[in-house]
């Protein structure tokens, strides 16, 4: 037990070494895309560290001035939730499209990325619903509340965004998880999850790829998605179309071996890898640090996950233990998409490595959030 009011000195040091980390690796990979891009190789990694810098300050700003007890309030985070819901319908309108998705909203030369909110805002109003209505947990109905809560965001994040699609439902289902000792649904989900991958492998195989499907399905499964999929457990058979990204990820972590070519001394970042400093930082981690590098990295989120679950553990209430579970994990999930993808265990899907890969909204919602976890952490 802390002294209360003071903060988890070794989450806050683990959260900023991960942070600076990866400030460094964005300088290290993306100054040869951004002088090529820009003609100055500190264009981007400048503006990371802005964007660093700005979510640092929100975080400790909300750790020690905002309680997080706020958050329950259910109007609160219901206005939080439909304001985030709704940015994310905007895309449909307002949308700025890049590399072929509208995943972002443009104010002048700022982008925000609406499904960032979303996550968060999902796990506040889900934590703040089941902190009411404890008793109900044991109710269908009120599980098919908690479902339509998860879902919503997570439906309408899927059109452009199916990874994170992905971590809102998983990060929403580990807080239903926690929340209940019943876990039939969660056993007939995971059963549900692996028919549907399977069944996507096999429309992968058998679609014609020049047929555009229609319907919910076609929303679902675009035929660019089929198509990572059919190129997943061999890229080679599409070397320079959908394989190529992973082809040139496992090429970048091979060749790190053991220590890696050394920090800023990565080819396949000069052109190989498409913006090396976004969802594929992780193959030049690999390629400059090696395995032992690698290693240091995911040890690091390790131990946050696991200070982060202490802090749920023993927060004093059922709504902290509820959001700290779910930002974690939210975290956690990330972290095991992005790597897997990386290493081509997983199909390609657009997931930034959190507080590592570029990205303005990521890292400040992303930290600013984790300011809400470090604020339970003085009451644990």
């Amino acid at each position: 037990m802390r002294e209360d009011n003071k903060l988890d000195i070794a989450l806050v040091g683990i959260i900023l070494a991960i942070t600076i980390f990866g400030v460094l690796m964005v300088y290290s990979a993306s100054n040869y895309y951004a002088l090529v891009t820009s003609n100055d190789p500190f264009n981007l990694v400048k503006r990371q560290g802005i964007y660093a810098s700005l979510g640092v300050m929100l975080m400790f700003i909300i750790a020690y001035c905002v309680d997080y007890k706020v958050f329950s309030n259910i109007i609160i985070s219901v206005t939080i939730y439909i304001l985030a819901n709704l940015s994310v319908v905007a895309l449909l309108f307002i949308g700025y499209e890049s590399n072929g998705a509208t995943r972002w909203i443009r104010i002048g030369s700022f982008s925000f990325q609406p499904s960032e909110l979303a996550k968060v805002a999902t796990i506040l109003l889900l934590s703040t619903v089941i902190e009411r209505y404890r008793s109900k947990l044991d109710d269908v109905r009120f599980l098919i509340l908690c479902l339509v809560i998860i879902l919503i965001p997570g439906v309408l994040v899927l059109r452009e965004d199916m990874s994170s699609a992905i971590v809102i439902v998983a990060a929403s289902l580990l807080i239903l998880f926690v929340s209940t000792p019943q876990i039939w649904y969660y056993v007939a989900g995971v059963i549900v999850g692996i028919v549907g991958i399977f069944y996507t492998l096999f429309l992968a195989a058998t679609i014609d790829p020049n047929v555009q499907i229609t319907g919910i399905l076609g929303m679902i499964l675009p035929q660019y998605r089929l198509n990572r999929f059919r190129v997943w457990l061999d890229p080679w058979t599409d070397p320079y179309g959908f394989g190529y990204q992973p082809i040139q990820s496992l090429y970048a972590i091979g060749s790190g071996g053991l220590f890696g070519q050394g920090f800023g001394m990565s080819i396949q970042k000069q052109g190989f890898l498409p913006e090396p400093h976004n969802d594929i930082i992780f193959s030049v981690i690999c390629e400059e640090l090696g395995l032992v590098g690698a290693s240091v990295v995911l040890i690091a989120y390790s131990i946050f996950v696991f200070k982060g679950f202490l802090v749920a553990l023993n927060a004093k209430d059922l709504f902290g233990s509820l959001v700290a579970s779910g930002l974690v994990g939210l975290v956690a999930i990330q972290v095991i998409i992005n790597v897997g993808v990386n290493t081509n265990l997983f199909p390609t899907t657009g997931m930034q490595l959190p507080l590592i890969s570029y990205g303005g909204t990521a890292i400040i919602v992303l930290l600013a959030s984790l300011g809400i976890l470090l604020n339970i952490s003085k009451h644990v």
